[in-house]
């Protein structure tokens, strides 16, 4: 009986630890990591939502630029993430003109469908314009009920 008992709680213990601790070490390694490669010049987000650009790096706090000649100073556990890196990818640049050029060949296909609608369109408007002719005459506005006696 009492076996059973410690058995279970092992197995609570166990699922306690891979969904709870370890995604929450592994989180902090990652911040750990992202601090130690911050450096004088990168754009940063705070917890807090505010944008900013690294003026000063201390021991544990981080001196943002917010606006020109307007430092604020934040901990570094409070940076949420770098928004950019000066780093320059040649294979993200070779996606964006691989992209650019499908999205030429898309525009030759919308204009031959923006012919066909302005053709549609013609036809419309022509058959609207036979409608107005032949109902001239304007309805009478219907007729306001009469105010309730007390």
């Amino acid at each position: 009986m009492s076996f059973t008992i410690i058995i279970w709680i092992v197995v609570f213990f166990g699922i306690f630890y891979f969904l709870a601790i370890r995604p929450q070490r592994r989180q902090k390694q990652q911040h750990a990591e992202m601090m130690s490669m911050l450096k004088k010049g990168d754009e940063v987000v705070t917890i807090g939502g505010m944008f900013g650009t690294v003026s000063a790096i201390g021991d544990d706090w981080i001196e943002l630029e917010v606006a020109k000649r307007t430092r604020v100073r934040y901990l570094k556990r409070a940076v949420s993430s770098i928004t950019s890196i000066d780093e320059y990818d040649e294979d993200e640049e070779d996606e964006y003109i691989d992209a650019a050029e499908e999205d030429v060949s898309e525009e030759a296909d919308v204009e031959e469908v923006d012919v066909e609608l302005a053709e549609d369109y013609d036809e419309v408007v022509d058959d609207a314009d036979v409608i107005e002719e032949a109902g001239d005459e304007t309805p009478d506005a219907p007729v306001a009920p009469e105010a309730p006696k007390a």
